[in-house]
């Protein structure tokens, strides 16, 4: 491994979703704080123990002409006077000091896992988070060239420090350096543009949305003659398996994963699907009736491509009807009405960036058409959309992908919508064993790839030359992956009710395709059982 390259690791915390009272909220609170204080405790003694061994240092010294105190141990003199072993109590002294700053770095860890697990303290960084925001969304109002050339300015900090860090520039430094003015950067600039006066509805958190639906009401009619505003969509048929069975929030986003890259091409499973692709599939109950799970990648960014750049705005509209007409909204729900989901079959969405945002639209427009259960989204801005209080929402970001901040606003946290925030760092570096001069070994650190940690969970993919952006999803899966390990409660919680949505037996996966049009000419003879016209 090259000294350039680096592992990357995701450490998470959770929001929302709680299932548990407030007496028991309480007596969690009470048992970090418990353990705060007692590594505090710990780290005082600590502290005292190294000036014990400075102090008898000094007292070694305070007789320079006296041999006792410079040899420093135990001898008679022919002066006929002994001194104590200063070596041995310095050594000692120090030691005690080690496992006592050890001891408290474990109960400072353990602290730390409790409140990560238990959203402890979650209630009061949102608001000081919203506070921040607003705060920053107030002066980007008030005076936008300022604001955007101040986000410049710490942008172009953050690509120099990378560039010191690792030797080149990368772009991506920009974006993390960025990431806690994102939100108030973007909120700001959905106020201005959206015509929003400085001050006026301070509680609400939609001005992204509102500014995005003034683009959409120019920027739709041009995609319409550009791109085409024909949807057609054809079942296609992979070669190979792509999206398999799921048990889980985890192994859903897996499969998610692998149909994204496959269809862009990052992994070569020899399918044959191309990009405008998403899965549908039905599972069989107990009882014999059918769930079912649809998995929506994000953007590809083809030219005839539903999916392209153009209809991320029109999703991010606050305008309900400007959001049914998005392309990638009707290309999905087009699909499952040819899948055949009834109205009243429990129905799970995933989906990534874009795909979340679609998933988001179903959930908040196609209530009254679906059974909309559950939606599960990866860095995907979608704290503004109306998903009912009854749809349990599990939504993974990482805080400097910059994607996930678009909304300009942090998610709902309720008990039935749960965010798992990760951040990401480098993974320690492996070292190697060694052999001290008195026999004993000394064991060498083992690289968090490839191991199990509560502190962090290794993303998968091996070593980067560099940072990348971490709206890949690889990352948001070890976002998901620290919060299950953490064990939290609320994590369990929703893990359980996905789990519930999809119980049974996969019984088919079928893949449809969109592509757009600027007419409406019908597919070839031996595919028009596959395909279907859609017109706005």
């Amino acid at each position: 491994m090259s000294e350039n390259d680096y592992y990357w690791q995701v450490e998470s915390s959770v929001y929302g979703g709680t299932g548990y009272a407030p007496a028991t909220l309480e007596e969690y609170t009470a048992i970090a704080r418990a353990l705060d204080d007692e590594a505090s405790a710990l780290a005082a003694l600590a502290t005292s123990w190294s000036s014990a061994a400075l102090q008898l240092q000094a007292h070694r010294t305070s007789a320079p002409m006296c041999p006792a105190l410079s040899a420093g141990e135990p001898l008679t003199a022919t002066a006929g006077h002994t001194t104590v072993s200063y070596t041995v109590l310095g050594a000692r002294c120090q030691e005690h000091a080690a496992e006592c700053t050890r001891l408290s770095s474990e109960l400072s860890s353990t602290a730390s896992l409790l409140i990560r697990a238990h959203a402890l303290y979650s209630d009061a960084e949102l608001s000081a988070r919203r506070i921040f925001t607003e705060s920053v969304q107030a002066g980007v109002q008030f005076k936008p060239k300022h604001g955007l050339i101040g986000t410049a300015a710490v942008a172009i900090g953050g690509l120099i420090s990378g560039w010191v860090i690792e030797g080149k520039p990368n772009p991506t430094w920009m974006s993390t350096s960025t990431y806690p003015f994102q939100e108030g950067v973007m909120s700001g600039l959905g106020s201005f543009i959206g015509g929003i006066a400085l001050g006026e509805g301070v509680e609400q958190t939609d001005e992204v949305n509102q500014g995005a639906g003034k683009i959409a009401n120019v920027s739709g009619p041009v995609k319409d003659i550009v791109q085409g505003n024909h949807l057609e969509i054809t079942e296609v048929h992979a070669r190979n398996e792509v999206v398999r069975s799921s048990n889980s929030v985890g192994s859903a986003l897996e499969n998610l994963r692998r149909l994204g890259e496959e269809r862009l091409g990052k992994i070569n499973l020899n399918s044959g699907l191309e990009y405008g692709t998403i899965a549908v599939q039905r599972y069989q109950k107990a009882d014999g009736s059918n769930a079912w799970l649809v998995t929506i990648p994000g953007t590809d960014g083809k030219k005839d491509s539903p999916f392209g750049w153009e209809q991320n705005v029109e999703l991010m509209s606050s305008d309900k009807e400007r959001r049914m007409r998005a392309d990638s909204v009707r290309m999905v729900t087009g699909a499952m009405e040819q899948a055949g989901i009834g109205k009243d079959e429990p129905v799970a969405l995933i989906g990534h960036s874009q795909g979340g945002i679609v998933a988001a639209t179903i959930a908040s427009d196609w209530s009254e058409d679906y059974n909309i259960e559950h939606v599960v989204t990866a860095g995907s801005p979608v704290a503004n959309h109306p998903i009912p209080s009854d749809t349990w929402v599990t939504s993974v970001e990482i805080d400097d992908e910059l994607v996930g901040a678009l909304d300009g606003a942090a998610n709902p946290a309720t008990e039935n919508w749960l965010t798992v925030r990760g951040h990401v760092s480098p993974a320690p570096a492996a070292s190697a064993s060694t052999v001290n001069a008195d026999g004993s070994c000394t064991p060498g650190a083992t690289p968090i790839y490839g191991a199990t940690s509560y502190d962090a969970a290794p993303v998968a993919g091996g070593a980067t030359n560099g940072r990348e952006l971490s709206h890949w999803l690889k990352y948001h899966q070890a976002a998901y992956q620290n919060a299950t390990d953490l064990g939290s409660p609320a994590v369990q919680r929703h893990e359980s009710h996905f789990q519930s949505v999809i119980d049974g037996e996969l019984k088919e996966t079928r893949y449809f395709q969109g592509r757009m049009t600027s007419s409406t000419t019908q597919a070839p003879a031996d595919y028009s059982s596959q395909v279907q016209t859609f017109e706005q």
